[in-house]
């Protein structure tokens, strides 16, 4: 992997970088600028995490091809470095054994753990 495979973004203030439900081939770091994550609960959006540079957000669709979990907006004019699918599943697989296992681990849970199940995978892709 080399330099070329991570690209910069820039999104606007108040730009919806993703939405919950959606799928996810890509995940961010923030390199500047602020976003917010937030989740529809009970038919209201519900802010949970608000990142800023070095953050990372968008990994839990990469790592298991499940839908995104949350809504990402740009809070502050934002600059992000985009990790694509490829990148992050080769950093992934190159990963020890055990901290692969341990990183799906915490994803299943997390996605178990929504209020409603809505976002956790069919059972057939399990």
């Amino acid at each position: 992997m080399d330099e070329l495979d991570y690209t910069k973004r820039f999104f606007a203030k108040g730009t919806e970088i993703f939405r919950e439900g959606q799928a996810g081939r890509r995940a961010f770091l923030v390199e500047e600028g602020r976003v917010e994550l937030d989740r529809v609960v009970a038919g209201h959006r519900k802010p949970f995490a608000e990142l800023g540079p070095g953050g990372v957000f968008g990994e839990m669709a990469v790592i298991d091809g499940g839908p995104r979990t949350a809504t990402a907006t740009a809070i502050e004019n934002t600059t992000v470095v985009v990790i694509s699918e490829r990148v992050f599943k080769y950093k992934l697989k190159t990963a020890d054994p055990f901290l692969r296992a341990l990183v799906r681990l915490f994803v299943a849970n997390l996605r178990e753990s929504t209020p409603d199940g809505a976002l956790r995978r069919p059972p057939s892709e399990r």
